[in-house]
């Protein structure tokens, strides 16, 4: 007799919604090494990287830009003033402190980095390969777990490159890897991730 599935919508829609299982496997050939990361090493994970961006931003569009903005209009004003009058008349009158808006601190609730997830960040071993194309095949499958599975964990890194870990690699990892690079180190090649968040 012939096994019959069953017809209804709620069995079609666990059939959609069900993955392949995930199946992670070393995928490197050459040789791999894990090391612990330096103190300089960690405080770069934990502070320049993240804001090195963000410094960058604000750097630009809240300092520079107004500058130099207010120094071209100065520049202007004044060789129209000294084109009209003989002289640059608005230097009396013009003061010398910039007002300041305060209403835009109040509303800068959205980019407020919170410390609470800085201070449950997850620091795991650096692996360094022997050559780019180990990294380069790590970092592609670990494109493909987010693509297939919507995130990957510091667990599945150490998978593809053959290394054992913790089992706390398993509670933290990624949805995106975009910011991800390969990048030449003393001893090989290393990934430089970003910063592995809690995965619940």
């Amino acid at each position: 007799m012939e096994d019959y599935k069953p017809n209804s919508n709620r069995f079609k829609d666990e059939q959609k919604n069900k993955l392949p299982e995930k199946k992670v496997e070393k995928v490197v050939t050459g040789k791999v090494v894990t090391r612990k990361k330096s103190v300089f090493s960690k405080l770069s994970d934990e502070f320049i990287s993240e804001d090195a961006k963000n410094v960058k931003t604000y750097v630009l569009g809240e300092v520079l830009i107004p500058a130099i903005k207010k120094a071209i209009s100065d520049i202007v004003t004044d060789g129209i003033d000294m084109i009209l009058y003989g002289g640059s008349r608005g230097t009396r009158n013009r003061s010398t402190v910039d007002r300041v808006s305060y209403s835009s601190y109040s509303n800068r609730s959205s980019g407020v980095r919170d410390y609470r997830a800085t201070a449950r960040r997850y620091s795991y071993d650096d692996i360094i390969f022997a050559n780019r194309a180990d990294a380069e095949d790590v970092l592609t499958n670990l494109d493909e777990l987010i693509d297939n599975f919507g995130l990957v964990r510091v667990a599945d890194l150490f998978d593809l490159a053959g290394k054992t870990c913790d089992y706390t690699a398993n509670k933290y990892g990624w949805t995106s890897i975009r910011s991800a690079e390969v990048v030449r180190v003393r001893d090989g090649y290393l990934i430089k991730m970003p910063p592995a968040i809690p995965i619940d």
